[in-house]
């Protein structure tokens, strides 16, 4: 059984810590959101520690995420409205500006006991909360990884990214 982030966690992978409003986490957590749409993103597979952005803002799960999706607002719309039947238009419209973007795939969440930023500050004087994300592999942020590998998961989710793939096989 799993217990730790430790051992979900790939020393291969990038480690980001990735910034979310807390509504979208919530649907993350609950396995109702399977992807995030950025309007520019990293370009790999990744793994990454969510932090919940907004008033009492902290750092509540792991995520590990597949190859990201980029593509043009008309794909990205239908994928968007295909995996999760969100509105083909706000997709569109999100990304219709620049006409790219990003659909990363979420494969998995393990949930930790919620650590909040005043937390966080206490305990690394180099913490600072992402605007969009940060590494957390680089060797001044060290520190803040190990502590967060050491976290005890609470609560974990797959997504069924394989049937997810299946019914988009046409748009990419």
């Amino acid at each position: 059984m799993i217990n730790k982030i430790s051992e979900v966690y790939n020393p291969l992978l990038p480690t980001l810590l990735i910034s979310i409003h807390r509504e979208y986490v919530e649907e993350i957590k609950k396995g109702y959101k399977v992807v995030e749409y950025r309007k520019s993103f990293f370009k790999e597979p990744f793994q990454a520690f969510i932090y919940t952005s907004g008033k009492n803002g902290g750092i509540e799960a792991f995520i590990l995420c597949d190859q990201p999706i980029i593509s043009d607002a008309k794909k990205l719309a239908n994928i968007g409205s295909i995996i999760e039947n969100d509105s083909y238009n706000d997709i569109f419209d999100y990304f219709k500006e620049k006409n790219t973007g990003v659909i990363i795939p979420i494969i998995a969440v393990y949930q930790i006991h919620p650590i909040k930023l005043n937390t966080l500050r206490k305990k690394f004087d180099n913490f600072n909360a992402p605007q969009k994300y940060t590494f957390l592999d680089n060797t001044n942020k060290k520190n803040i990884l190990e502590y967060l590998l050491s976290k005890t998961i609470t609560k974990s989710t797959k997504n069924n990214w394989s049937n997810y793939y299946r019914k988009i096989k046409n748009e990419l």
